[in-house]
């Protein structure tokens, strides 16, 4: 009997069962099982799009949990990842720190006002929940930057090249 990898037992068995159909009847099968399959979902497992250049010209911000146009939202750079960029937006990493900071000083002050007598010990289980609450809000952008998708990226990146080669053109027709 042959040993048969692990990452083709389920080809193997779909060939076996059909050994007599034609290999058209049952490519989309195989195809199926043959193909690289996303963890979950389109954007998954991407941080950052590229354009046709090869440049950077988006990344998901982990701090708005939403995909930001490198044009609109400056990013710090950051050696040693893919893109070469920082995963939160500038904005982003000074709200987290902020929030970050206020909430540890919060529970500092919470064991200062537990040891005083001010707080009960019946109360710090709420009040550290409403701290690390206050810590996880999103603060969204000021300007409104942020796609939910990549896709609704490519979308409005599509949108802003044809409207800027639409200006060169009417700039070139005037010359």
């Amino acid at each position: 009997m042959t040993t048969i990898k692990k990452a083709y037992v389920e080809i193997a068995n779909l060939l076996n069962d059909n050994k007599n159909k034609k290999v058209s009847t049952i490519l989309p099968q195989l195809m199926e099982l043959m193909t690289a399959k996303s963890s979950g979902g389109s954007d998954i497992g991407k941080t950052f799009l590229k354009d046709d250049n090869g440049e950077v010209f988006a990344v998901y911000c982990y701090y708005h949990k939403k995909w930001e146009l490198t044009s609109e939202c400056e990013f710090g750079a950051k050696k040693g990842t893919a893109s070469g960029l920082n995963t939160m937006c500038k904005e982003g990493v000074s709200r987290w720190t902020k929030q970050q900071r206020v909430a540890k000083k919060a529970k500092e002050q919470l064991l200062d006002s537990v040891a005083s007598g001010d707080i009960e010990v019946t109360d710090l289980a709420d009040k550290q929940a409403e701290i690390e609450e206050a810590k996880s809000v999103i603060i969204e952008r000021e300007d409104g930057q942020g796609y939910m998708s990549a896709e609704a990226v490519y979308e409005a990146f599509d949108q802003e090249t044809a409207k800027a080669y639409d200006q060169e053109t009417e700039e070139l027709a005037k010359k």
